[in-house]
């Protein structure tokens, strides 16, 4: 899946991340993965983008410092939709928040979440290997 590129990309572009309010996990405000699909979509050009590579929908909200990842048709845990939204601390650390509506047979779900979960790990020692390096020091 491409998605981490988007996330990573975000996260690494943002220096301050506006705090927003954000559903808690597994409540999205979305009846259906379809309805969820059917109105981000509409929201792209407007502070949304939405695009699509290898079947998957990504929805990328800046300003909220969230991505919506769509399942593709086919896939084993379709239909179904992870938010993961960053959030920065005052200290400078990053965590994911993840959030989905999987209407899938619930070991599918389990899957996805796991894989969601381990991308996640990933971009939290990414952002923190990144604020160990040293400084570069200015020319003499």
């Amino acid at each position: 899946m491409r998605s981490v590129p988007f996330l990573a990309a975000l996260v690494f572009s943002i220096p301050a991340i506006a705090e927003t309010s954000s559903p808690p996990v597994g409540q999205l405000g979305f009846a259906s993965v379809a309805a969820a699909l059917k109105e981000l979509e509409a929201r792209d050009g407007n502070g949304t983008v939405v695009t699509h590579a290898d079947g998957w929908t990504v929805v990328n909200e800046p300003v909220a410092s969230a991505q919506w990842s769509f399942t593709p048709s086919g896939y084993y845990a379709y239909p179904a939709v992870v938010r993961r939204t960053v959030k920065r601390a005052p200290d400078g650390s990053v965590s994911v928040e993840t959030a989905s509506l999987c209407e899938a047979p619930q070991a599918e779900c389990s899957k996805l979440l796991a894989e969601f979960a381990a991308m996640n790990d990933r971009i939290t020692q990414a952002v923190k290997a990144r604020g160990r390096q040293a400084p570069s020091q200015p020319p003499q």
